[in-house]
C-alpha cells in the first residue's frame, strides 16, 4: 500500500502573476490532503466520499456533479497516455484502489484540488514504481490540471504542494505556459530557517470559488495584448520578489505596503470580490498593515499582516470570516509505502 499526503498553501504577495511569469512568496497550511493507493481485484476509485468502479473508458467520463471523482480520472486518463511520458510504465488494464481526502478548505483558494489531485497521481505513479523529480512531477500536475481538467491556473500551487514550507516561487520565462523541451522549471528559493516568525493569519470567507473562473477572462485578455494588464501583473510579479527582500528583512511595514499594493492592482486587473474586499477592509481598519487576497478571488480566502494574528484573527472572525487558517511550514508532499 502507498499512501501520500500533501498540504495546502496560503499566497503571501506576489499571486496571482504565478499565471504570468512572475514570482511569489507562499507558506504551506497544517491541512493536508491523504491518499492511499492498495491492491484490489477491481479498479476503484473513492475520493471525498464520491465513488465509482472503472470498468471501461466510459466510467471515466466527466461528471459535473462529481469534481473530486473527476480529478482521480483525470489522472488516471493522462497516465495512460503517450504524452504523459509514463504509458510505457503503466499498465493500461491495471486494477487498484484509490481512498483519498481532505481537510483542506474545499474551493478556498487554498490549493485543495491540486493537492487532491498531487495525492493521487504521486501514490499511483509510486504504485507503478515510476520515479520523477519533484520538479517534474509539479509540471506534470499542472498539465493535467490545464489540459485534462480544463483549469486556467499558474505554477505556484503545483510547486509549494510539493516542496511544503515557505518558498519564494520564481516563474520567470514560464508566462506562455509552454510545455516542451525550452520551457524552463519554476524556481523553488526556500525560506523558513531564514524567517522565524510569520505574524499572518487567513481569514476565509466561506464562499466557494473555483480559481479557473477566477482567472479565466484575465488570462485571455492579457493574451490578446492588454498593456493594462500586462503591465499590471508583471508589476505583481516584481512586488513578490521586493515582498521576499521585505519578508527575509522582517521589515513588516514595508511587506505590508506591497501586500497593499498586490491587492490594489489585483482588484483593478481581476475583481478581488465583495467579500474579500470587505474582510481585507476590516483587517486595515482593525489595524493590519497589510492583507490582500490570499486565494481564489470572489470567494476564497484573504491573509492579514499583524503583530499579533490570533488577536487579528478574531475581528476577522467578528467581522464575518467562516475560518481562521494557520501557516505551517512544514513538509510538503510525502509518500510511504508499506
Amino acid at each position: 500500500m502507498v499512501r501520500v499526503t500533501a498540504p495546502g498553501r496560503g499566497g503571501i504577495i506576489g499571486n496571482p502573476s504565478d499565471m504570468y511569469g512572475g514570482t511569489v512568496v507562499s507558506c504551506s497550511i497544517g491541512e493536508r490532503a491523504d491518499a492511499t493507493i492498495s491492491p484490489s481485484p477491481r479498479l476503484i476509485l473513492d475520493v471525498y466520499g464520491q465513488w465509482a468502479e472503472i470498468t471501461d473508458e466510459t466510467d471515466l467520463q466527466f461528471d459535473p456533479k462529481l469534481h473530486f471523482l473527476d480529478v482521480a480520472k483525470a489522472v488516471w486518463r493522462y497516465l495512460r497516455r503517450p504524452e504523459s511520458g509514463f504509458a510505457e510504465e503503466i499498465e493500461a488494464d491495471a486494477t487498484f484502489h484509490v481512498r483519498a481526502h481532505s481537510n483542506i478548505p474545499l474551493k478556498a483558494g487554498c490549493a485543495g484540488s491540486t493537492a487532491m489531485l498531487l495525492v493521487i497521481l504521486a501514490g499511483i505513479l509510486r504504485h507503478f514504481g515510476a520515479r520523477t523529480t519533484r520538479h517534474e512531477l509539479a509540471e506534470l500536475a499542472r498539465r493535467i490540471e490545464r489540459h485534462e481538467l480544463g483549469v486556467h491556473c499558474g505554477y505556484q500551487d503545483q510547486y509549494m504542494i510539493i516542496f511544503g514550507g515557505l518558498n519564494c516561487v520564481d516563474m520567470r520565462g514560464k508566462e506562455n505556459h509552454a510545455d516542451g523541451r525550452d520551457s524552463p522549471f519554476a524556481t523553488v528559493e526556500p525560506l523558513t530557517q531564514d524567517v522565524p516568525e510569520l505574524p499572518f493569519i487567513l481569514a476565509n470567507t466561506g464562499i466557494q470559488r473555483s480559481s479557473s473562473e477566477f482567472h479565466a477572462e484575465p488570462r485571455k485578455k492579457w493574451e490578446q495584448g492588454d498593456p493594462k494588464r500586462q503591465q499590471g501583473f508583471e508589476r505583481i510579479g516584481v512586488l513578490g520578489r521586493l515582498g521576499k527582500k521585505a519578508l527575509l528583512r522582517q521589515s513588516w511595514e514595508w511587506l505590508g505596503e506591497l501586500m497593499n499594493e498586490n491587492h490594489r492592482l489585483t482588484d483593478e486587473l481581476v475583481g478581488a470580490g465583495e467579500e474579500n474586499n470587505r474582510l481585507i477592509a476590516a483587517a486595515l481598519k482593525a489595524g493590519a498593515l497589510g492583507a490582500k487576497l490570499s486565494g481564489a478571488g470572489r470567494g476564497g480566502t484573504i491573509i492579514a499582516l499583524h503583530e499579533d494574528p490570533d488577536w487579528m484573527g478574531q475581528q476577522l472572525l467578528k467581522a464575518g470570516a467562516q475560518r481562521l487558517i494557520r501557516f505551517h511550514a512544514g513538509p510538503g508532499l510525502t509518500i510511504d509505502q508499506a
